[in-house]
């Protein structure tokens, strides 16, 4: 297929493109679901299912869980930070963290939803993402 004579030319998309396309899609889906299985992991180093309420990090020697997740995940301060906004509220969210673990819906969608949203909109949100 010839390319377009015009940039508004409609369905033509370079067939080594979609071919990309369709990699970052899955790859990004991949991604989405380690984000995901990542924040349970933080939710229990923090004491999420511990029978005492106890988080597992206090004896590392690091100042706060973030700083921990920053150091152990290789990530910036503030990404650490959305982590743990999330793993703080995965009970809160479950419909929302389900979607991250299924790859559905990336961290930053459930961070800035964790991060500033009121209780109680778990639905809402899992609608909208």
């Amino acid at each position: 297929m010839p390319p377009p004579t015009t940039p508004f030319a409609e369905n033509y998309v370079e067939p080594r493109l979609d071919v990309l396309f369709e990699e970052i899609a899955e790859l990004t889906g991949q991604r989405n679901a380690i984000d995901g299985r990542l924040v349970e992991i933080i939710a229990e180093i923090d004491g999420r299912g511990a029978a005492d309420g106890n988080a597992l990090w206090g004896a590392t020697g690091c100042r706060s869980i973030e700083a921990l997740v920053a150091w152990k995940a290789g990530v910036t301060p503030r990404r650490a930070g959305t982590m743990v906004a999330v793993a703080h509220r995965i009970d809160e969210l479950p419909r929302c963290t389900q979607g991250l673990r299924e790859g559905r819906v990336s961290l930053d969608q459930i961070g800035v939803i964790a991060e500033q949203a009121a209780a109680g909109c778990d639905d809402h949100y899992a609608n909208l993402v």
